[in-house]
């Protein structure tokens, strides 16, 4: 495993694919395994709960077509949780994104992100795409 997929990178990969740049896609697909933290699905179902994230089905049906056969859920460990508190003063106190961008540094794993703040940190490594919302028009 080389990636960690935020969470807005991966419920968009499974919700909108049409919305995640080609090269970004590419780069999913020819992963053999992505990570994804546990607390990914914590933040999905708090964005659902809501109303900011909308599913044509149940959420319980969402994480199990999200959670796809190359999809490693990574959970919180005791390293994970003391690197949250080694991130930089500026970094975004998002408690999700503080663990996320902590686990992709313990684990040595390139974020695959559209946070400006993460990538700005310079904390851990980035693959950077911004979110475009007008790509749901193509």
């Amino acid at each position: 495993m080389r990636h960690l997929l935020d969470t807005a990178p991966w419920a968009n990969d499974a919700l909108m694919p049409q919305v995640v740049p080609p090269r970004i896609r590419q780069l999913l697909i020819t992963a053999e395994v992505k990570g994804l933290c546990s607390v990914s699905l914590l933040e999905c179902a708090i964005h659902h709960r809501r109303g900011r994230l909308q599913l044509d089905g149940t959420l319980a049906e969402f994480f199990r077509r999200g959670l796809a056969a190359d999809i490693e859920l990574l959970e919180l460990t005791p390293e994970i949780a003391a690197a949250t508190n080694a991130l930089p003063e500026y970094f975004p106190a998002d408690p999700f994104d503080r663990v996320i961008a902590a686990t992709a540094k313990v684990m040595n794993l390139t974020l695959v992100t559209c946070d400006r703040a993460i990538r700005d940190a310079r904390f851990c490594k980035v693959e950077f795409y911004p979110f475009k919302p007008s790509r749901l028009k193509t």
